[in-house]
């Protein structure tokens, strides 16, 4: 992802990370960055955390596309 992609996230917006596998729902959108839950939704089995524009964990997503 790149930095024009990120500012494009919304809530609602589904990733993948490819350097764990992992699929996240953004659940915040700000200014400065989004929130996302990563997990399966399951009562234990989620963890939310804010990404800020200013950090690089989130070159590693790509947006999942809903439309196939």
């Amino acid at each position: 992802m790149n930095l024009q992609e990120f500012a494009e996230l919304k809530e609602g917006d589904r990733v993948v990370n490819g350097l764990t596998q992992s699929t996240g729902t953004v659940t915040e959108r700000r200014s400065d960055g989004v929130k996302v839950r990563w997990g399966d939704g399951q009562p234990g089995h989620t963890v939310e955390f804010f990404f800020s524009v200013n950090t690089t964990a989130w070159f590693h997503w790509t947006r999942v596309d809903e439309d196939g």
